[in-house]
């Protein structure tokens, strides 16, 4: 799963089927070649049995679906599609303001909560910023969470089923953290929220299962170095043992060193962006 979520690009347009080749993750995984079929089998046992049920518990409604529309396992690969909504909340992510990373979208799917997955959105987005806090007025947050008029009008309801549980939800099954309290007007009602210390824990990192899929699909994309002050088309990204990154140009070869993942997704962006504007 983490190595699908890692191949789904933002530019994807479609319901595509993406291929896992299986002895990548067999090496990883220590498992030897002959047991590669066994192997197969296996995952698309554990695979095809992946759901998700959507429950509104308030209006005694629920709607399911499986997270894999087919599997097809050959020659050592297994070609995967995933159900379109599965899919579309994929690329939804992928393509926002913030652009999620493969981990990002893992810990975002494990949340059994919609308004904790909203939550989850909002503050990743002020995670990187320099402030790291945002308030905002109740009435604006129901609308970022889609809450319905009708729904937890009182605000101790509104605290306990959405602010509480969501950020006892996060903490337990994220790396995001954040602290959160009321803001009052004339200190008696509640008129806003204050989200503050905003980061990420630090404390889990991708699998390199993950990192080589997540690296894998920068593969053809374009990227900004400040050494050169050009743009390179990336072949092929490799790990340092120093956690750099050694980024080598499709065309000449040569390459050029990256200290961090942020620093490789915000100089990806930055091509993106001039390309936009014809500075490329």
């Amino acid at each position: 799963m983490q190595f699908v979520i890692a191949k789904i690009k933002p530019t994807d347009t479609e319901f595509k089927a993406y291929t896992i080749p299986l002895l990548e993750i067999a090496e990883l995984a220590d498992i030897t070649p002959n047991k590669l079929y066994t192997t197969g089998k296996e995952l698309m046992q554990s695979m095809l049995g992946k759901f998700i049920i959507l429950e509104d518990k308030e209006n005694l409604r629920m709607k399911g679906f499986n997270y894999f529309e087919e599997l097809d396992y050959g020659e050592g690969e297994m070609t995967i599609k995933l159900h379109k909504h599965v899919h579309s909340l994929f690329l939804e992510l992928k393509q926002s303001k913030e652009g999620f990373t493969a981990y990002e979208l893992i810990e975002f799917m494990t949340l059994t909560s919609t308004y904790a997955q909203r939550i989850y959105e909002l503050m990743k987005q002020y995670s990187r910023s320099k402030q790291r806090e945002r308030t905002i007025e109740i009435s604006e947050l129901r609308e970022m969470l889609g809450i319905e008029k009708n729904k937890y009008k009182l605000y101790s309801n509104f605290r306990k089923r959405i602010l509480e549980l969501s950020h006892k939800l996060i903490e337990e099954d994220t790396t995001l953290r954040y602290k959160w309290e009321g803001v009052t007007k004339r200190g008696r009602k509640v008129v806003a929220i204050r989200f503050y210390e905003i980061h990420i824990s630090g404390k889990e990192k991708p699998t390199d299962l993950q990192e080589k899929a997540f690296l894998e699909n920068y593969t053809d994309q374009e990227i900004y170095n400040e050494v050169i002050n050009s743009y390179l088309t990336i072949k092929e990204i490799i790990k340092l043992e120093n956690g750099g990154y050694l980024v080598t140009d499709k065309f000449d070869g040569i390459g050029y060193e990256y200290h961090s993942v942020e620093q490789l997704q915000d100089c990806i962006a930055k091509a993106i962006t001039n390309k936009g504007l014809g500075i490329i």
